[in-house]
């Protein structure tokens, strides 16, 4: 099985409606590899929140151990306008400073002590995927379930966040600049699915690394 701990938001409405973010899209990615998926994410406790649950099994992702946030709003990205191919994001006038490093501000977003949680429901998982964490502590608490569990890990970190120190040394370690229309989702995914499929890690990672450069 593999965890991935990210951001989840919805795109679109009704039963069409997909998770988006970056967790989810890796998560999605790795469900088509052929892994068991369970996502660790914060969404708001509302009706959106209630959609992306639902947009989440659908897509085949575990969201057992997603927690809901009564404080905060689920971000709700609509769908694209038929007439100028443009995607809306209905969010608050806000200042930049108080965005936080893994999304908008306002956003349902983890802390630590949310992903130590989450992992306690969880179990038999193969590979650990981080995708931008707001905190370098939220690192820290995956490498410490990753050595338990003898799982690997993967971190995508996010722009300007510099590498924690006493990560395990087998573990993939790389930046997640901007948004690619999820091409990086894809690969992180792909890359997951192959490691807890059985691939050596090694042959794996030379895949990630030639699908990544073409």
């Amino acid at each position: 099985m593999i965890v991935v701990i990210g951001s989840a938001r919805l795109h679109g409405k009704g039963p069409e409606a997909t998770a988006d973010g970056l967790g989810a899209l890796v998560a999605v990615a790795a469900v088509r590899g052929g892994a068991r998926v369970e996502l660790i994410s914060k969404i708001g406790d509302d009706a959106i929140g209630d959609e992306l649950s639902l947009a989440l099994a659908r897509a085949g992702i575990g969201h057992v151990a997603t927690l809901r946030d009564a404080a905060h709003a689920t971000v709700h990205l609509a769908a694209e306008d038929a007439e100028d191919g443009v995607t809306d994001v209905a969010e608050p006038s806000i200042d930049p400073a108080d965005i936080p490093i893994d999304g908008d501000a306002d956003e349902p977003t983890l802390d630590p002590a949310d992903v130590e949680l989450a992992l306690r429901y969880l179990s038999d998982y193969r590979v650990i995927v981080v995708a931008r964490p707001a905190e370098v502590a939220i690192v820290h608490a995956a490498a410490t379930a990753a050595d338990w569990a003898n799982a690997h890990l993967v971190v995508a970190l996010a722009p300007g966040m510099d590498s924690p120190a006493g990560l395990p040394a087998d573990a993939l370690i790389i930046t997640a600049d901007e948004d690619d229309g999820g091409a990086l989702a894809g690969l992180l995914g792909a890359y997951a699915a192959a490691i807890d499929g059985g691939t050596p890690l090694a042959q794996a990672f030379d895949a990630f690394r030639a699908a990544a450069t073409t």
